[in-house]
Order: structure tokens, then C-alpha cells, then sequence
């Protein structure tokens, strides 16, 4: 039956062995790799029940693969003659002579077994040279869901290759590898600009984010900093300031948040999993040289109406989660300090 996009569902390999000679080696082994890998009968690289035979003639291949057939000695094997490598055959690293060898001895007398012997390491030389393909794409590796040195390389880049490191971002990070190979040329630029930060947190959290830069602070002043007439700091534009503070411009930026949906407002809240989360994000992609307020802006339908039910399932706080009256837009008075 054909699925949702009107085409119907291919089963390759059974394409394979009813026209074997149409497939590429490489990609032939791939497919019955794919489906052993479903039937839970594949622990290695190659299906535990392939085995490689080589061509026994001199004519000219057509094809790199020249029969797919199950085994003649057991129903559950099969077995792939190929014509491109082996010790015989017409790319045998043999003399010609073997190869006639094996064709008079098959013609004269049905005796396969010194072709079966031979194919013993035919069989070896063809998985190694298989494994040797596939160990240099590691796209094969990532689709067959096993674990790949590209991978942890590029993990490695964005500083996040230790799962302890990752875990600190949320109970999920560890399960998203994906993302963070994904984000790991942004996770590796240091200082990050302001471009880079809103582009990983709208692809980690999924709401949009606006930042905006050298919005200042008040910066306290040590005693020991402070001026002081007759003492220290007293030299009028370089080293004198009025008061024990004074205004910084670059030390702060303020994030925005949203609009966001309730639960998303609700995690993001001081207390929350996914303010928690930000905060890890931000501390390890800003360093902790730089402030950060967070602005949550939630999404005007998402506003809970305040009503005194002791039965109601959304707990509402006051100057978080609770409004008087309805809103005419998407309330944006949530503001708290992220980093300080």
C-alpha cells in the first residue's frame, strides 16, 4: 500500500537478489547491513550470514557483483560472487593459470572445493577492504547508530565532549549529541558574538531571542579603590570618581525572551529547569566576565486568568506567572537577574 506521499515502500533487498548485477558493491553490502542491523542479526560490520565468493571464469565482468543467491548449503546464508578483487578470477591477484585451474577442475570434474578454499581468503581480503571503505565515511557510522571518532572530534571542538559537561545543560543535553555536533563550529568561537548566542539558544530552546548589547551597570567600588582626598585617586580624568560606584557600559547585556508559551514561561521562571539550563548555556559560551538579565515574554493567549480556586491545576506567583484583567498584548514585565 503506498504511504502518504504516494509512493510505495521498496524492498531493496529483495530487489538485490532478483537483479544483484543493477547494485554497486559498496552499496549492496550496505543494504543487507542495514537489514540485518532491523533483524537484530548483525553485530560487526558486515552481516554475520555473507559470505563473498570470486568469479571463476576470464570474461569480462559486466558488473561489480554477478550473483546474489542464498547458499547452496544453508538456506540462511547467502553469498555475493564479485568480480572486482579476490585471488581469482579475471582481477585475481593470481596467475591466469589457478583460474583455469579452477574452471577445468569444475568442468572436468564438479570439484568446487579448491575454488572454496581459495575463497576462504577472497572472503577475508573483501570484508577487510569493505571495512576499510566504510571506516572513512563516518556518515555510515552515524547511520548505523554506532559510536565514530568524527563525532567525539567535533564534540571535542565545541568544548563539550565530556557528557558530565553536556549533562550540566538539562536532563536532556546527554540524548542531543546531535545538536551539539550541530552548534559545535558557534561553540567554539570565543569571545562568542552577539549572532552566534541567539542562534544556539533559539536552535537549543526553540523560542526566539533577541540580545541586546552594553546595556550597563552599576559597578560597586572597593574602599581601598575609592578616592579619597588627600590620599589616593585624586587625579581629575584618570583616576577620581564621585561616590563609591560608578557606570560600566560594557559588562552587561540583556536577553529577550519569547513571545513563549506557558510551559515554556513556567521553566524559564528564576527556579526552573530551563532558566537553569540558560544559565549554563550562557556561562559557558560568555565566560563569566559579563552580566545577563533575562526579559520573558509570554504569548498573550497563554495569559492565566487570576482567580482565587483553591482546584486550580496551574499555580500562578505573584509578579511571575499572575496578571489583573486581560492583556492587550504579550506581557513582557518578567525581568530578573541571570548572571551577575
Amino acid at each position: 500500500m503506498a504511504s502518504t506521499s504516494r509512493r510505495s515502500p521498496r524492498h531493496l533487498e529483495q530487489e538485490l537478489l532478483a537483479n544483484p548485477s543493477e547494485y554497486r558493491f559498496f552499496q549492496a553490502v550496505r543494504i543487507l547491513g542495514l537489514s540485518a542491523k532491523k533483524r537484530g542479526e548483525r553485530r560487526g560490520v558486515l552481516p554475520e550470514k555473507l559470505r563473498f565468493r570470486t568469479l571463476a571464469n576470464l570474461s569480462f565482468p559486466a558488473s561489480e557483483i554477478t550473483r546474489f543467491a542464498p547458499s547452496k548449503h544453508d538456506d540462511d546464508q547467502h553469498e555475493m560472487e564479485v568480480a572486482f578483487m579476490g585471488l581469482t578470477g579475471p582481477s585475481g591477484v593470481l596467475p591466469t593459470s589457478y583460474t583455469e585451474l579452477l574452471i577445468e577442475r569444475r568442468q572436468q570434474f564438479r570439484d568446487p572445493t579448491l575454488h572454496a578454499f581459495f575463497d576462504i581468503f577472497s572472503h577475508r581480503s573483501i570484508a577487510l577492504f569493505y571495512s576499510a571503505w566504510k571506516k572513512y565515511r563516518f556518515w555510515l557510522q552515524v547511520e548505523n547508530g554506532e559510536q565514530d571518532g568524527f563525532t567525539r572530534n567535533l564534540l571535542d571542538l565545541g568544548g563539550m565532549g565530556l557528557g558530565a559537561l553536556r549533562g550540566q545543560l538539562g536532563k536532556d543535553a546527554l540524548q542531543s549529541e546531535n545538536l551539539f555536533v550541530y552548534y559545535a563550529g558557534l561553540l567554539s568561537q570565543k569571545p562568542m558574538s552577539s549572532q552566534a548566542l541567539t542562534t544556539l539558544i533559539e536552535g537549543f530552546f526553540g523560542f526566539r531571542a533577541e540580545l541586546e548589547q552594553f546595556a550597563g551597570q552599576w559597578m560597586n567600588l572597593p574602599q581601598a579603590e575609592q578616592t579619597q582626598l588627600g590620599g589616593q585617586y585624586c587625579e581629575l580624568g584618570v583616576s577620581a570618581f564621585a561616590g563609591d560606584r560608578v557606570w560600566d557600559r560594557q559588562t552587561k547585556l540583556n536577553l529577550r525572551l519569547g513571545p513563549l508559551r506557558l510551559a515554556q514561561y513556567q521553566a524559564l521562571l528564576p527556579q526552573g529547569d530551563g532558566a537553569k539550563s540558560l544559565k549554563e548555556l550562557l556561562k559557558f559560551s560568555l565566560g563569566h566576565g559579563l552580566a545577563c538579565d533575562v526579559t520573558l515574554i509570554l504569548d498573550q493567549r497563554d495569559v492565566p486568568a487570576a482567580q482565587l480556586n483553591p482546584q486550580q491545576q496551574q499555580q500562578l506567583s505573584l509578579g511571575g506567572s499572575c496578571w489583573l484583567g486581560a492583556q492587550q498584548q504579550d506581557p513582557s514585565d518578567m525581568v530578573y537577574s541571570l548572571l551577575a
